[in-house]
């Protein structure tokens, strides 16, 4: 587990739906929200600064599957 020196709390809007799911997989994974919610900002950071992420962006806009979009981005 990291220890973080300070926190801040955030405050996000999120459809109910998409907040369901994302808690679902949360516990699914034995983690927290928060603890999720971390997790999923550091791999949002660590994949935005990928040059491979980079040349993706069109196809995210262009609506392509996120299904799709995994095989090309994810590890594993």
């Amino acid at each position: 587990m990291v220890v973080m020196s300070s926190t801040s709390a955030i405050y996000v809007r999120v459809p109910q739906e998409l907040l369901r799911e994302f808690d679902r997989v949360a516990q699914e994974h034995g983690l927290s929200r928060s603890e999720a919610i971390r997790e999923a900002m550091k791999l949002f950071i660590r994949y935005s600064r990928a040059p491979s992420v980079r040349g993706l962006r069109g196809i995210v806009r262009a609506g392509v599957d996120p299904e799709q979009l995994d095989k090309y981005i994810l590890p594993g």
